[in-house]
């Protein structure tokens, strides 16, 4: 018996010595997505080729069902539709759109997936300034906006009006990150950090035991061609999204028209507000209300708040011109620890 615990503890002492000789360290990757880019770390001893692989498969599965530019998509099939008979989606296309649609709800409209009519006319006219954005174009394409316009159920999609049509740039990033964790997570990988789109979700504690830090960008730095953090946060098992007008903008009519539209108007609106950011254990929740947030604007998103934190937002940060060059933060629940 003495022997035989003699053998258990040199096996013991030499699994612990192997793992010293061979730690968990992190790895990582990155790529071209949804017409940007993503980045993986990961800390696990699986072969990165089998993360890679999970990876590749998920956004694959969300390029072919929610791309706006593949012409063979499924959202290019559902907007091509015109009908209100109903029209069968995949499981993917109905969960996202669920989604959603519960968002929109939960937001009275701030956040819409069937901003595309909207969204449209602000491509041309980026592509085009020359052509103009009318008041009465913007008018005639928000009558075509509404979530209450679109259902689904049964894996079925119907519509109310046949000229509906939707866009859901404004989730589906998170959601491609709330799937690929999910299926990180079912294999044993626990410590990672995804990045799609700008949009981040993080897991676990790194090898050395510290929190991943994730920063909001400072506006400034984004536009001078920057990534200078004007925040950062300790980020474990949440995610943080951040939307702002600054970087898809276009001069029109000697005007300034940015691609966030306000489904309820059919025009930009109208505050202070450049940045919203939104702390979420849910990446497509983060995703969609830091949407909501710079169509509502500070005020009116504080008024919100309560019925966001119903569907999982736990902290939101607002960046506002301030005195000079300094921007005004206005936090809900913020976290403390921002060095």
């Amino acid at each position: 018996m003495q022997k035989l615990r003699t053998f258990w503890l040199l096996g013991v002492a030499m699994m612990a010595l192997a793992s010293c000789f061979n730690p968990v360290t992190v790895q990582g990757f990155t790529g071209q997505t949804m017409g940007s880019t993503y980045e993986v770390k990961v800390a696990t001893k699986l072969p990165l080729a089998d993360i890679q692989a999970i990876v590749g498969r998920e956004l694959t599965a969300f390029d072919v069902t929610f791309s706006n530019w593949r012409k063979n998509s499924e959202i290019q099939r559902v907007n091509a539709h015109r009908s209100t008979e109903p029209f069968e989606v995949s499981e993917l296309f109905a969960n996202v759109l669920q989604q959603a649609l519960a968002i929109a709800k939960v937001t009275d409209g701030a956040f819409d997936p069937t901003l595309k009519p909207l969204i449209d006319l602000y491509r041309r006219a980026k592509k085009n300034p020359g052509l103009g954005l009318e008041d009465d174009e913007l008018l005639r394409a928000k009558e075509r906006v509404g979530y209450q316009f679109v259902s689904v159920e049964n894996g079925r999609l119907t519509k109310q009006r046949e000229d509906v049509q939707l866009d859901v740039d404004g989730i589906v990033a998170g959601a491609a990150a709330d799937a690929i964790a999910a299926k990180l997570l079912a294999i044993g990988v626990d410590s990672f950090y995804l990045q799609i789109t700008g949009e981040v979700l993080c897991y676990g504690l790194k090898p050395d035991g510290v929190t991943w830090r994730i920063g909001v960008v400072d506006p400034s730095s984004d536009v001078a061609g920057g990534q200078q953090a004007i925040v950062t946060v300790p980020l474990r098992d949440r995610a943080l999204c951040s939307s702002g007008d600054y970087r898809n903008a276009v001069i029109v009519d000697s005007r300034v028209v940015h691609n966030l539209f306000d489904p309820r108007t059919g025009r930009n609106p109208e505050h202070a507000v450049v940045s919203a950011s939104v702390i979420a254990k849910s990446c497509a929740v983060a995703d969609a209300l830091g949407t909501a947030l710079m169509v509502l604007g500070d005020e009116a998103g504080k008024a919100a708040w309560p019925a966001m934190q119903g569907i999982g937002a736990e902290s939101a940060l607002f960046l506002k011109p301030g005195v000079v060059t300094q921007w005004q933060e206005v936090r809900i629940e913020w976290p403390v620890e921002d060095s």
